[in-house]
C-alpha cells in the first residue's frame, strides 16, 4: 500500500501562476516562486473530501488558495516535485493561449527527462464541464500530429473533477492538465512518416527560406507585410476575391480595419499560441476597428502545402469541437495553396482557382461569423467561387504563378473583373 502521508521541502513545488491576458511564465519562469506554507513543513494526507474533492467553489478563490490546493494535489498524486502554473483564464481563447505557452516553455527549459508540469484552470468555468474538457483534450490530441516536441517528447494527459482518481492520486481540485517529458525530439523519428525530414521541424534560423523568391535575399518582417499588403490590393481587391474587401487596409460587413501580425514561430506549438492569442485580440476588439485578421507564418511550413492543410484540419476541426463556430470562421493560405475538389472546379485555365488562396507567405485570416453570416446571406458562396474562377482565368495560372514568384502583381490592374451577385448586403 502507497504511503498516506507524503512530506514536501521548501523548494519541492514551485508555482507560477498565469493571469491572462497577461502572462508571467516564460521560457524560463522567472515568475517562480519556492511554495512555502504551512504545508511545506507539515504533512498532506491524500483524501477524497473537502477541498481536495473538488467543486465550482474553487471559482471564487483566490491565486495563494487556489495554488495551496493544487500543490496538495501534486503532493497526494506523487507528483511532489512538479512545477505548477496556474491559468487565470476563464474562457477558452486564454484557456488556450496558457496552455501553448505553457507546452512551449516546458519543452525548452533545461531539465531531466520525466519532469512535470501541472497546468491548472481554476476559473475557467466551461471547462468543469466533462464533456468540454473531453473535447479539448481531443483538440489537443489531434494537434499533436503537427507540433515538434507534444507526442515526440512530451507526453500530456487530462484530470478532471468529475473524474475517478486514477490509483495513487487524489480527485482533481479543478481542471488540470499534466506535462510530462519523456524524450528528447530527433528529426529521425519523422522520416517514415513524412518520406523525409519533419516539416514542421525546428530549424536554424539561416535554414529558414522564407526569402523574397528569385532574389536571393532573406526579407525582414518589414518586407514580408508589405509584400502581403501589395498581394491583397491586387488579388483580394482589385481581382474582386473577396467582394466585401475595399482596400488592404479595410474589409467586412460593416467595414472594419484588417491588421497583419506577423509570428517568427517555427513550430506547432508556437503557431497554435499565436493563433489563440489572435482570437483573444479579435475577440476583445470593436468590429469596426477590427474586421478581419490575417497572421503570417512565414516561417512555418513555408515548403510543406500538405503540413499546412493539417495544421489548418486542425483549427477547423476546433470550430465545431469546442463551440467557437459562432464567433469565428478561418480561411487558410498558403504559396503552394490547392483546393481539394480542385478537379471538379477546374475551368478553362486548369488550375488559375487555387490562387484565391496563393498567398506569397502561409497566412491564417480569422474572419468574424456573425460577419460571415451576413455576407452570405447577399452573396451566396456558390456564386462567389464561380466568380472567382472566371476572374483568376482571365489572368491565367502561368501568369499568376510568376506575379506570386517575383512578387510583382502590376499586371493584374490591367484587366478588368466581373462583380459579384448583389443583394440584400448593402
Amino acid at each position: 500500500m502507497r504511503r498516506r502521508e507524503m512530506m514536501v521541502s521548501e523548494r519541492s513545488l514551485l508555482v507560477a501562476l498565469l493571469v491572462a491576458p497577461t502572462l508571467a511564465l516564460q521560457a524560463t519562469l522567472p515568475s517562480c516562486t519556492a511554495f512555502s506554507s504551512s504545508i511545506a513543513h507539515g504533512t498532506c494526507n491524500r483524501r477524497t473530501s473537502g477541498r481536495m474533492a473538488a467543486s465550482d467553489a474553487i471559482l471564487t478563490e483566490d491565486a495563494a488558495t487556489t495554488s495551496r490546493l493544487v500543490a496538495e494535489w501534486c503532493v497526494a498524486s506523487d507528483r511532489a516535485q512538479a512545477s505548477v502554473a496556474i491559468s487565470g483564464a476563464t474562457e477558452l481563447a486564454s484557456a488556450m493561449r496558457d496552455f501553448w505557452t505553457s507546452v512551449h516553455s516546458f519543452a525548452r527549459e533545461p531539465g531531466a527527462i520525466g519532469r512535470q508540469r501541472v497546468l491548472a484552470f481554476p476559473k475557467w468555468a466551461d471547462s468543469f464541464e466533462a464533456t468540454m474538457f473531453q473535447r479539448v483534450m481531443q483538440h489537443i490530441s489531434d494537434c499533436s500530429e503537427v507540433c515538434e516536441y507534444l507526442g515526440e517528447s512530451m507526453l500530456v494527459a487530462g484530470r478532471h473533477p468529475s473524474s475517478k482518481p486514477g490509483d495513487g492520486e487524489a480527485i482533481a481540485p479543478c481542471p488540470m492538465i499534466v506535462l510530462r517529458s519523456y524524450n528528447a525530439p530527433s528529426l529521425q523519428d519523422y522520416e517514415d512518416v513524412y518520406d523525409g525530414p519533419n516539416p514542421f521541424a525546428v530549424l536554424p534560423d539561416e535554414a529558414m527560406d522564407f526569402s523574397e523568391r528569385g532574389d536571393g535575399r532573406v526579407a525582414s518582417d518589414e518586407e514580408v507585410i508589405a509584400v502581403t499588403r501589395k498581394w491583397v490590393e491586387a488579388v483580394i481587391v482589385q481581382m474582386k476575391v473577396c467582394p466585401f474587401s475595399s482596400s488592404a487596409d479595410r474589409a467586412g460587413l460593416p467595414a472594419g480595419g484588417v491588421s497583419y501580425p506577423l509570428t517568427h514561430a517555427s513550430t506547432g506549438e508556437e503557431v497554435y499560441e499565436q493563433f489563440w492569442e489572435q482570437v483573444l485580440q479579435l475577440a476583445a476588439t470593436d468590429e469596426r476597428e477590427l474586421s478581419t485578421v490575417l497572421l503570417l507564418t512565414p516561417r512555418f511550413a513555408l515548403h510543406s502545402a500538405g503540413g499546412f492543410d493539417v495544421f489548418a484540419d486542425s483549427l477547423n476541426t476546433a470550430l465545431t469541437q469546442l463551440r467557437l463556430e459562432d464567433q469565428v470562421q478561418l480561411v487558410f493560405f498558403h504559396p503552394d495553396y490547392t483546393f481539394r475538389d480542385g478537379k471538379d472546379r477546374i475551368g478553362i485555365d486548369e488550375g488559375a482557382a487555387n490562387f484565391a488562396r496563393r498567398s506569397p507567405y502561409p497566412m491564417i485570416n480569422l474572419l468574424r461569423t456573425p460577419q460571415v453570416r451576413k455576407a452570405q446571406k447577399g452573396v451566396p458562396t456558390g456564386s462567389v467561387y464561380t466568380t472567382n474562377e472566371r476572374n483568376l482565368e482571365i489572368v491565367g495560372s502561368v501568369q499568376l504563378q510568376q506575379m506570386l514568384e517575383t512578387r510583382d502583381w502590376a499586371g493584374v490592374f490591367e484587366h478588368q473583373y466581373a462583380s459579384h451577385e448583389e443583394n440584400t448586403w448593402k
